[in-house]
C-alpha cells in the first residue's frame, strides 16, 4: 500500500480501580485507492455488578470449529512489560494461543519498501518500546524481493541480517511480527517497489510510467510482468520466478522458525490478477479460475519451502488486491493440504458504505474454507474521524486488524524518538485503545467509545471448539497506560478481576458464568 515518504520511557504507574475479588512517507494514502476504483470502473452498556455476579443470559455466536496448532509450542523468552502470547494456531475464524484463548490484535504496519532496512530508516528500540507501551501487539514488518535477492539467486546476507535485528527488537518487547512480502505496482523498474528487473518479464509490453494507484489498469508492462509471474516462466538461469520467491521464504523460515513470536508469513502483498483482471472486479463471486490458476498454485509452492523448515508459525496468502474494495469475494485455497493458514486482507473500500462488505466476504471466506483472518491493512490516512470508523467496523466484525502505516501515518520522521511534536496526534489518538489480547472464550460483542475512552468487551465462556476452558486460565486485556494518565474504573460482570494496577489487565470467570462483560473507562 502507497508510495515511499520522503522525510528530510517507561510508562509511568497510576492509580487504577474497579471490581477486584482479590487485591490486587510523498504518501497518496485512501484518495488513491477511490482513484483505482473509479478507474476500474466502478453500545453495549454495562452496568457495574458486584464482583461474583453472573448473567443469566446464555452465549451468543460461540460456534464451533476445528483447532488447528503447529505442534509443540515454542517457548516465549520473558518481557519486561506487557507482552502478546505467542499464537499457536487458529480454531475457525479464531488465532489462539497454547492455551486456546482466542488472540485479538491491535496492529500497525512497518514496511521498509526501497534499499534502506527498517533500521536504516530510523526504526529502533525507541520505537518498539512506544509501541509497546501504547498498546500495539502485532507489528506487519514488510521488506521486497528487490531488496531480500538484488540478484538472481543470491540472498543481500547484510540486509537480511538487519532485517531480523528489527524483528527481534520488536518480539524482545512481547510484539509479535508478521513477515511481509511486499510489492505494489510489481517493482522498482516499472515505477515502485517490490520484485527487482531480473524477475520482470513483460515480453515488450509498453511500460506507461503510470503512478500509484493507477498503474495496475493502465500500465501493460506491470500487468504483464504479473501474468507471467503466475504463468511461472523461466527467470535468469532457467529458474521459474516462483521457484525464486519460494528460496526466499526458505531463508526467510529457516532463521525466524525458532521465534516464538513470530506470528506467520503473509505470502504477497496485493497481488494483481494480470492481463485478464476484470472479472475479478466485475463480478460478486469473483474469480475463482484465476484464483485457481494464479494464487493457488503460487502459494502452494512458497508453503512448500516454509513448511521445510518452519512447522509452527501460520502463513496468510492474500486474495488479489481488488478483493479489497468490497465488490467481490475471493475463492483462494488455504495451501495445498495446509490446514495452519488464514487469510490476509485489506480494507480500501470506494465509500464508507462498502467498507462492511470487505470484512463480510472475509468472514465468508472463513466459513467455506476453515482459515483464520487477519485484516493486515487499512487506513492510510491521520483522520481521527476516518480511523475510528474503520477500527470500529473490524472490533464490530471480531476481526484483529493492524493499521497503515506506523512509518506513514504514526510518527512524521523515523529519524527522531516517537515524542512530542514527532508522534501524528490525530493517529495516536485514534489506534491507541484498551482491548482484549487473550480471549478464554469466544468473544461476542466489542465496541470503543473514543469520546470517553470506554471500552465494552463481552465473551461467551463456551470456547470456538465447543469446550469449556478451565477456571484457571483468564482473559487478557491491554490497557495502555498512555490512554489513563490518573486511573481508569473496571467494571466486570459474570468475572473478576485478578491483576494487580498497570497495562495487564487479567479477568476470571466466576463459576457458572456462561458469559463475561468487561467495561474500562477512565476512573
Amino acid at each position: 500500500m502507497g508510495t515511499k515518504k520522503v522525510d528530510g520511557g517507561p510508562g509511568r504507574p497510576y492509580g487504577y480501580r474497579g471490581a477486584h475479588c482479590r487485591p490486587g512517507r510523498q504518501r497518496i494514502g485512501k484518495p488513491g485507492r477511490l482513484v483505482l476504483v473509479a478507474v476500474v470502473g466502478l453500545s453495549l452498556a454495562v452496568v457495574a455488578t458486584a464482583c461474583g455476579s453472573s448473567r443469566s443470559s446464555s452465549p451468543g455466536g460461540a460456534g464451533t470449529g476445528t483447532t488447528t496448532t503447529g505442534g509443540t509450542p515454542l517457548a516465549a523468552p520473558p518481557v519486561v512489560g506487557f507482552a502478546v502470547p505467542p499464537v499457536t494456531g487458529h480454531s475457525g475464524r479464531w488465532l489462539v494461543d497454547a492455551q486456546g484463548r482466542v488472540i485479538l490484535l491491535d496492529g500497525v504496519n512497518m514496511v521498509a519498501k526501497g534499499a534502506a532496512t527498517p533500521a536504516q530508516e530510523g526504526f529502533g528500540a525507541a520505537d518498539a518500546a512506544w509501541l509497546q507501551q501504547n498498546g500495539i501487539d502485532v507489528v506487519r514488518l514488510g521488506l521486497t524481493a528487490a531488496s531480500l535477492m538484488p540478484t538472481p539467486g543470491h540472498i543481500d546476507q547484510a540486509w537480511l541480517n538487519s532485517y531480523l535485528q528489527t524483528l527481534d527488537q520488536l518480539t524482545s518487547h512481547g510484539i509479535l511480527v508478521l513477515v511481509d512480502l511486499h510489492q505494489d505496482g510489481w517493482g522498482p523498474t516499472l515505477g515502485s517497489d517490490g520484485f527487482p528487473g531480473w524477475m520482470t518479464i513483460t515480453n515488450g509490453a509498453t511500460n506507461t510510467h503510470a503512478p500509484f494507484p493507477n498503474y495496475y489498469v493502465s500500465n501493460p508492462a506491470v500487468q504483464a510482468a504479473f501474468q507471467s509471474f503466475w504463468a511461472n516462466v523461466p527467470g535468469p538461469g532457467g529458474v521459474p520466478l516462483q521457484q525464486r520467491v519460494a528460496s526466499m521464504f526458505g531463508t526467510l523460515s529457516s532463521a525466524v522458525a525458532s521465534n516464538a513470536r513470530v506470528l506467520g508469513y503473509d505470502l504477497l502483498n496485493e497481488p494483481w490478477p494480470g492481463t485478464t483482471w476484470q472479472p475479478c472486479l466485475s463480478d460478486p463471486n469473483g474469480c475463482p479460475a484465476l484464483d485457481q490458476s494464479g494464487l493457488d498454485r503460487y502459494y502452494a509452492t512458497v508453503d512448500k519451502a516454509i513448511r521445510a523448515h518452519d512447522t509452527h508459525h501460520l502463513v496468510f496468502p492474500e486474495p488479489y488486491v481488488l478483493f479489497d474494495f468490497g465488490m467481490s469475494t475471493t475463492h483462494v485455497a488455504m495451501p495445498t493440504s495446509e490446514t495452519n493458514s488464514g487469510l490476509s486482507f485489506h480494507m480500501y473500500a470506494p465509500s464508507p458504505a462498502k467498507e462492511p462488505a470487505v470484512l463480510q466476504n472475509a468472514i465468508g471466506w472463513s466459513k467455506s474454507t476453515g482459515g483464520a483472518l487477519l485484516e493486515t491493512e487499512f487506513g492510510a490516512t491521520t483522520d481521527t474521524t476516518t480511523i475510528d470508523r474503520m477500527i470500529g467496523e473490524a472490533d464490530q466484525a471480531l476481526v484483529p486488524w493492524i493499521f497503515w502505516a506506523f512509518n506513514e501515518d504514526v510518527v512524521h520522521s523515523l529519524a527522531k524518538p516517537p515524542a512530542g511534536s514527532n508522534l501524528i496526534a490525530s493517529t495516536v489518538a485514534a489506534i491507541v485503545r484498551p482491548h482484549p489480547v487473550a480471549v478464554a472464550g469466544t468473544p461476542t460483542a466489542s465496541t470503543y467509545d473514543p469520546t470517553t475512552r470506554t471500552m465494552t468487551f463481552t465473551w461467551s465462556t463456551t470456547g470456538p471448539d465447543g469446550k469449556t476452558y478451565p477456571p484457571t486460565v483468564p482473559t487478557l486485556f491491554n490497557v495502555p497506560m498512555s490512554l489513563y494518565p490518573s486511573s481508569y474504573s473496571v467494571h466486570v460482570t459474570g468475572g473478576h478481576v485478578v491483576s494487580a494496577r498497570g497495562q495487564t489487565l487479567t479477568v476470571d470467570p466466576v463459576s457458572g458464568a456462561s458469559s463475561v462483560t468487561v467495561t474500562v473507562s477512565p476512573a
